[in-house]
């Protein structure tokens, strides 16, 4: 073993001494994050023509690269966690010196993330409290016909015997994402802690599914999605979660059985589906949350809520939607507003600084969760 260790190593020193002309090789420290929020990203492309930084909500930037071949770009960020990529000539990357990445559908690869931190009060920052757990779970689904899959986020100290049930939040991703979207870039996990130990959320359950009801969907891109396949997608969607992933999450956890004690939300494709789930079964859902949410409109309201009308006052006890002011959903999300109000549905609806970004939904979150299951 001893030999074939050193083999390997004379190998690599072989390859990497033919690769940089025997000059030694370029390390890169990439995000560099310092104090007072100064970001550093690099990129080692010695022979690319152009590398452009692209972080979600903002326009993509321009790196500069140094007689190494490092590309760099250096700004100061607010405390958060930001995901991004590097465009390396065309072609969409991520970095390969950072290994928090979130997971896209699918795809071999990701998007990076950095975390530029901050004071404890921030609901993400993983704090000195008790925290919960996180199963995986998969199994095949009758309604979609393929392998699904999900996560369940129990609380500290879960007890699978208490006499009372938890209440459970179903809480689904946006489009390109997996079922691990919220716990990797969300940190929900760390949220659902941190809100319960300062005692501003109750003990519960949370569970994310993930939201093909078409696998195939995003097969050919986004030019491949049509407005019916996406409209499909979302109703097998909604079918296999009343039918398939609520039974079995009843049968594995200590769950209620009542309305009242679950919760659905989303964000983007996430939060149009919560409001699908949620308004057409409120005998199932008490309270629902939309976040960004890509929303019916015109003909389309009507044909997705085919019963919604002033009775579901009686039924809900919340209905809540957030967008943000640069968010390419806002007009869409305004006109979803008026027809509520034009059916005379109470709802809770704000609009808030920021786009379609994760530093957005992570704060719906952390002011949806508290108002649930009270």
């Amino acid at each position: 073993m001893r030999k074939l260790i050193t083999v390997i190593f004379l190998f690599t020193a072989l390859v990497v001494n033919a690769q940089t002309g025997g000059r030694p090789p370029v390390i890169v420290k990439s995000p560099e994050v310092e104090q007072g929020g100064k970001v550093t990203f690099r990129f080692l492309a010695p022979n690319a023509q152009q590398v452009m930084l692209q972080r979600d909500g903002t326009t993509p930037k321009a790196m500069s690269k140094d007689s190494s071949g490092v590309w760099a770009f250096t700004e100061t960020l607010e405390a958060d966690i930001y995901p991004y990529t590097f465009n390396v000539d065309g072609n969409n990357l991520p970095d390969p010196n950072n290994p928090a990445l979130k997971p896209i559908y699918k795809m071999a690869l990701g998007q990076s993330m950095v975390h530029v931190p901050g004071p404890a009060s921030l609901s993400w920052e993983q704090g000195n409290v008790p925290h919960g757990a996180i199963s995986h779970h998969f199994y095949k689904s009758a309604v979609i016909g393929s392998d699904q899959d999900l996560y369940v986020y129990t609380p500290p100290n879960y007890d699978a015997n208490r006499k009372k049930p938890y209440p459970v939040l179903y809480l689904f991703h946006g489009l390109t994402d997996e079922a691990s979207a919220w716990t990797a870039a969300g940190k929900a996990h760390v949220i659902l802690d941190n809100l319960i130990a300062q005692g501003k959320a109750e003990p519960m359950i949370m569970v994310n599914t993930l939201g093909y009801g078409v696998p195939d969907l995003l097969a050919k891109g986004f030019t491949g999605m049509t407005a019916e396949r996406f409209k499909k997608n979302n109703e097998l969607f909604v079918s296999s979660l009343i039918k398939e992933v609520l039974p079995m999450v009843g049968k594995n956890y200590n769950t209620g059985t009542s309305q009242k004690t679950r919760a659905v939300a989303g964000l983007s494709m996430g939060g149009g589906q919560a409001l699908l789930a949620g308004l057409n079964n409120p005998n199932l859902f008490n309270y629902v949350g939309a976040f960004s949410p890509a929303v019916p409109v015109g003909a389309d309201f009507k044909a997705g809520f085919p019963q919604l009308n002033k009775d579901i006052n009686n039924q809900l006890a919340l209905l809540w939607i957030g967008i943000g002011k640069d968010d390419f959903l806002l007009s869409q999300n305004k006109q979803f507003k008026q027809l509520l109000e034009t059916n005379n549905i109470q709802f809770d609806y704000k609009e808030t600084e920021g786009a379609h970004t994760w530093m957005v939904w992570r704060r719906y979150l952390t002011e949806f969760v508290p108002l649930l299951f009270k």
